[in-house]
């Protein structure tokens, strides 16, 4: 990653030794002709001198030590630090100007606003460049522009969908900034098997069926069987509930929490949960829960990992073969039973009847909630 060598405690104006000697000769209520001939410096040198228009000499700084007893070190000192503090007046000038050219590239690739939202960016142009870099893990404009032409190409959320409307920009910002999330994460994560699904879909259940601090139990979980999990908020009003992809040696699960109700909750962390045993491959593509016309094999199959991880579909089918005279507004006590008999959250249940007879307006006899 490219470091911006900059020293940010630059003043604003840098203090010519002139500013020195002008104020010491209000002090003594002298003028500069009474100290050119004491000192023998010629007065038009002295005034450029006094102005900031010339630098002052070591052989005229022994002179104005002995005219107003001010230390000759003590001037030249105050001289260096000028010709440094200008210099570096100078460097923040051409940084700024190169980094504000960078940025006016940069802000139409990205979504700014979301950035900034989530403390990325500030304001400072030098400071906001730098962390979109790293941020996107590049070094340069020409690096970024590289990944965003890779990932136009590799990337379906660029397909145009007649059920929802997403963009490209939004997704490829947050997506990116997952990415850095996860690689900065300090969670503690145990080793990561792929012969764990069973038992932690078995946990998982238990921890949608209490339904207390269900976030931080997941996490908790996910953690201990190798997986990191981000709750990260979503973008815009673009459809995203979720995510997974693997860095380094461990998978990564996000959520948006975009349908704020457990069942939502469960089915996009079981789904994505599916992914990251059946589908990721290490450093791979990511997997984007995003609604799509024509879902993928990998969708297709992550939907029927997070159904089957709640309830086998054969088990699903005969319940609603013995319930289908029942009336869908008399459906909870039934629910209810299933619910029991599995030993899951009830409301994962009649979420998923909701979604199957096609009738959402059913008023919810359990609690849907994330608690």
């Amino acid at each position: 990653m490219t470091k911006f060598s900059f020293n940010q405690a630059v003043p604003f104006e840098a203090t010519h030794v002139g500013e020195v000697i002008k104020d010491e000769l209000s002090a003594r209520d002298m003028k500069q002709s009474e100290l050119s001939g004491l000192t023998g410096i010629q007065r038009p040198i002295l005034n450029d001198v006094i102005k900031g228009k010339r630098s002052l000499t070591p052989e005229m700084a022994l002179l104005l030590e002995k005219a107003l007893n001010i230390s000759a070190t003590f001037l030249m000192q105050v001289q260096t630090q000028y010709e440094l503090d200008s210099a570096k007046l100078s460097e923040r000038v051409v940084l700024q100007t190169k980094m504000l050219d960078v940025w006016n590239v940069l802000k139409e690739q990205i979504n700014t606003l979301f950035f900034k939202k989530v403390g990325i960016i500030n304001g400072n142009v030098i400071d906001d460049v730098k962390r979109i870099f790293d941020v996107f893990s590049v070094e340069n404009l020409d690096s970024f522009l590289e990944l965003k032409a890779k990932e136009k190409e590799l990337s379906y959320y660029y397909r145009k969908s007649d059920k929802v409307t997403t963009n490209p920009i939004d997704i490829f910002s947050w997506k990116y900034y997952c990415y850095y999330l996860s690689q900065h994460d300090n969670s503690s994560l145990g080793n990561f098997d792929k012969n764990g699904v069973s038992e932690l879909t078995k946990g998982l259940n238990e921890v949608f069926k209490e339904n207390k601090e269900t976030i931080k139990k997941t996490a908790t979980l996910l953690n201990k069987f190798g997986i990191r999990f981000l709750h990260v908020t979503k973008i815009g009003q673009v459809p995203v509930d979720g995510m997974s992809f693997w860095i380094g040696d461990n998978p990564t699960i996000v959520v948006t929490e975009r349908i704020p109700f457990i069942d939502n909750f469960a089915f996009t962390i079981l789904h994505e949960v599916g992914h990251v045993y059946n589908h990721l491959v290490r450093d791979g593509q990511a997997m984007i829960n995003i609604p799509d016309d024509k879902k993928s094999l990998e969708e297709t199959e992550a939907d029927e990992f997070a159904l089957n991880a709640v309830i086998p579909t054969p088990e699903w089918k005969k319940f609603l073969v013995r319930t289908r005279d029942v009336v869908p507004y008399k459906i909870a006590p039934y629910i209810k039973a299933e619910a029991e008999k599995h030993g899951v959250n009830p409301q994962i249940l009649f979420g998923r009847y909701k979604y199957e007879i096609g009738m959402y307006k059913i008023k919810n006899c359990f609690e849907n909630k994330i608690l």
